[in-house]
């Protein structure tokens, strides 16, 4: 098999589902500890979803800002290091589940924590740190004043949705300095972070959610740029149109684009979007793909997804402007499901890599050819069920129906029920694409109680999933070593 020299491999894991004792894994000691796993088992890609800061419902993917950090992934190990937190402070915390996320606990434990070290940091950081938040606030104005001014009125409004804010001439300043300072840790943090692992060969995916949330500091501060009407409330919202499997559609709940403002601004605030996501990460993921060729509308008070639009997106002037600021804009595009031709010709007139997922693709294993070199290839998204879930799920024998089985999935691979997970993964990095991804939990084997998220649901074990300590044993390492070698030579 003949391969591109780019080709490269490696792991989805949200920081999130790191372990550690703090009840959610963080960017602190065993962050860098799954670097240098990765590392041993020669993998030289990390892939992550949204880092921003999440809402009620604890989904990276529903954000109060596309510019800010999720400061629950501040490490308190590290500011006790960095002398912001004393070390007693976190000798006496709750049980927490090792397995899951408990967000609610991990809250109520870790906002207190960061709310004092944001009071007692002119006093505790050292000058070194004082000149990095310094120009931290300096660098990030654009997006941090604005940002957290409405962290802080959501605060004087009892977190109310800004559409119903009532206090708006209050004393703000201590809470926009704590919402400035851990905005601060975080990217400090994260900065540290990010420089090991290009230290150790890894390069970082992050994602790029195309919509933001209504109730967020970007539609606040930028109402001009999305549809809504005088009283800042959503005209149309987002979403998709009916299919074999919803028959009513999907309501996304986020505003839609005034696209002809941005494009008057020639982009502005899309250029500084992916000017920041590129200082914290080396290649973007952009989900969503086909709402950059045309995006599907629906009136706001409308129940279903029923009586959508189809409306032309920004497609290649949104492309060209943003190429033109921007020159090494590496993406790959999330172009999953029923993608029409105008998206392809779109994908392929940049040349953006495309993503093909093996679940998908399964049924036509057998006669199924090569992907394209320039693909992202993976066993399943944060979206999909595990490998193993999703192979339990299939039935035992083929049918006139179903001709993907279980048995024909075994026969296939000329394997029993223990292995198929590692064949899978080797199908998977032996494909000719440039990228291969495979979920933390694909290579643990894990079942369906493993999933990270089931989409249309707001489940509490949704986004939860935490890898156990000392689950990536030595077996588990040294066989994706050896399977990624096959690739290398």
């Amino acid at each position: 098999m003949k391969l591109s020299v780019e080709k490269r491999s490696g792991v989805l894991l949200h920081p999130t589902s790191l372990p550690g004792g703090h009840g959610i894994g963080d960017l602190g000691p065993e962050s860098y500890k799954f670097i240098d796993h990765l590392s041993d088992m020669g993998q030289s890609l990390w892939q992550v979803l949204p880092l921003g800061p999440t809402d009620q419902f604890n989904s990276p993917y529903s954000s109060i800002s596309t510019f800010a950090g999720n400061h629950l992934l501040i490490s308190l190990d590290l500011l006790v290091e960095a002398n912001l937190l004393n070390a007693s402070a976190i000798k006496t915390k709750p049980s927490f589940n090792s397995n899951r996320v408990n967000f609610k606990d991990v809250i109520a434990y870790k906002a207190p924590l960061l709310k004092q070290v944001s009071k007692d940091f002119n006093t505790k950081a050292s000058a070194d740190m004082k000149s990095r938040f310094k120009d931290f606030k300096e660098n990030n104005s654009y997006w941090l004043d604005m940002y957290s001014l409405f962290c802080a009125k959501k605060e004087a409004n009892q977190h109310r949705p800004w559409t119903r804010w009532k206090k708006n001439n209050l004393d703000l300043k201590e809470y926009i300095d704590e919402v400035m300072v851990l905005q601060f840790l975080f990217h400090d943090q994260w900065q540290s972070l990010h420089n090991y692992c290009k230290a150790k060969g890894v390069q970082v995916i992050g994602d790029m959610p195309i919509y933001v949330d209504h109730d967020s500091s970007d539609v606040y501060s930028n109402r001009h740029l999305f549809n809504l009407d005088d009283n800042g409330k959503m005209i149309y919202q987002s979403g998709a149109p009916p299919c074999d499997f919803q028959k009513n559609g999907q309501l996304w709940g986020t505003p839609v684009y005034n696209w002809d403002k941005h494009q008057e601004e020639q982009y502005k605030w899309w250029i500084q979007r992916f000017k920041k996501l590129f200082e914290m990460v080396d290649i973007i993921r952009l989900d969503h793909f086909i709402g950059y060729a045309k995006f599907y509308r629906i009136l706001a008070n409308n129940k279903t997804a029923v009586n959508g639009e189809w409306i032309k997106g920004p497609g290649t002037n949104f492309f060209d402007t943003i190429l033109g600021s921007i020159k090494t804009f590496n993406v790959i595009v999330e172009d999953l499901g029923d993608t029409t031709q105008d998206v392809v010709e779109l994908r392929d007139k940049y040349s953006f890599p495309g993503m093909k997922v093996f679940q998908f693709e399964a049924d036509s294993i057998q006669h199924s050819k090569d992907c394209d070199s320039n693909t992202f290839f993976c066993t399943g998204t944060h979206d999909n069920n595990t490998i193993m879930g999703w192979f339990k799920s299939l039935p035992k024998q083929s049918s006139d129906h179903n001709k993907l089985s279980q048995n024909s999935l075994l026969k296939f691979f000329n394997c029993d029920m223990k292995n198929i997970h590692w064949k899978i993964i080797n199908y998977s990095l032996m494909k000719s694409s440039r990228y291969v991804v495979i979920p933390m939990q694909d290579l643990f084997a894990e079942d369906s109680r493993a999933r990270f998220n089931l989409p249309g649901t707001l489940s509490n074990h949704n986004w939860s999933w935490r890898m156990k300590p000392n689950q990536l044993t030595a077996s588990i390492k040294n066989n994706f070593a050896d399977l990624t070698k096959n690739i290398r030579n």
